[in-house]
């Protein structure tokens, strides 16, 4: 049996000080290209001594199989894109995480693209992941109803999962979570509570500033949010005045002087709904600039655990949503289809609501 050890002076003559490729390879061990493709591939028929042969003058040449242009090949990156709205949000960081850990598992790589919420910016990330001929795409889609740079990228397009919204007249897979009962149930606990007066302050950022107006471009949660919350309310007879709804831009500044604007109104409401963690931060921010205490002269419910939620005192109630079971789901289900072409399906998740003490009973 030939000898699959490789002398120095052989490695250093084929290579010199670049990186070596899979021709240096196969001149070194003495066979054709296909053959150590295939041999340091995996596939194909290749007798052992050849593969060790092979196998020995990679390791000699710190040769590298490059999987990218292997898979490109194949007619596969093992790559999926990622676009999210808001990656310093904690909700769309442990999505992130999540989808990261659950590609690994199954050999891709996520690569991931942040948008801040911007149209434009999501149109030309879902350009540049195309271009990277990525397997499939998971979208958080800024818009409703502008899906027209998802409908364009070819086959691409049957292959997109929509993470945490949805968009209007395209079928495709989306998972998110079953916000409008979370809504409902925050609603309905207030009331049992005893509050009559309740404040919405809605995370949008389709508003410029903050205003009493839904925005029209506003997305698929803030519309299942605001429309959970206003059943609960109806349901319980209770009114919802213009000046106890603020819908906001995520910007703390914007968001503080929009709960400034609801906690000032007279009668003043004693509770409210914040949509996301930024605007259960502003409101925090304006009951402090007021001097009034949450848990005792405002109550307080959030949508989605926020890593300091539970550790400010007091702890303040949360519509739980099941993050990191989004994201698995996402890819999960994206990798369906990229595999076996299966059909475009819905998710929707629960939610859990998750009583704390910033949502105390009124004195009757």
């Amino acid at each position: 049996m030939a000898s699959s050890t490789i002398s120095g002076e052989e490695r250093e003559s084929e290579v010199g000080s670049r990186p070596a490729r899979l021709v240096d390879v196969a001149r070194l061990a003495k066979v054709s290209r296909a053959t150590a493709a295939r041999a340091l591939g995996g596939y194909g028929f290749v007798g052992e001594e050849t593969r060790e042969r092979v196998t020995a003058a990679a390791r000699s040449l710190n040769y590298r199989l490059n999987e990218v242009a292997r898979a490109m090949r194949a007619g596969k990156t093992l790559a999926i894109g990622v676009v999210v709205a808001d990656i310093s949000n904690s909700f769309f960081a442990s999505a992130a995480r999540a989808i990261i850990d659950t590609c690994a598992e199954q050999g891709y790589q996520a690569l991931i693209l942040n948008t801040d919420d911007d149209i434009a910016r999501e149109i030309e990330a879902v350009r540049v992941l195309a271009e990277k001929r990525v397997d499939g795409l998971i979208v958080v889609p800024s818009s409703l109803d502008h899906n027209a740079h998802l409908r364009g990228i070819g086959e691409l397009s049957s292959r997109i999962v929509l993470l945490d919204r949805r968009v209007a007249d395209m079928n495709v897979s989306t998972v998110t979570t079953d916000d409008r009962k979370g809504a409902r149930d925050a609603i309905d606990l207030l009331v049992a509570r005893g509050h009559t007066r309740i404040g919405l302050l809605v995370s949008t950022v389709a508003a410029r500033t903050y205003g009493a107006t839904m925005p029209r471009l506003a997305v698929s949660t803030v519309r299942d949010r605001v429309a959970g919350a206003k059943e609960a309310l109806r349901q319980a007879g209770l009114p919802l005045p213009g000046a106890w709804v603020r819908y906001s831009r995520n910007d703390l500044p914007i968001v503080t002087q929009a709960a400034l604007s609801i906690l000032g109104s007279e009668p003043r409401p004693t509770a409210i709904l914040a949509t996301c963690e930024e605007m259960a931060i502003g409101a925090l921010a304006a009951c402090r600039e007021l001097g009034l205490v949450v848990g005792k002269d405002i109550a307080l419910v959030s949508f989605d655990e926020s890593p300091w939620s539970r550790v400010l005192t007091p702890a303040i109630s949360v519509v739980q949503r099941p993050i990191y079971e989004m994201g698995r789901a996402a890819v999960t289900t994206l990798i369906q289809q990229i595999q076996g072409g299966v059909a475009p399906k819905a998710i929707e998740l629960p939610t859990m609501l998750v009583d704390r003490e910033s949502v105390f009973a009124m004195k009757r």
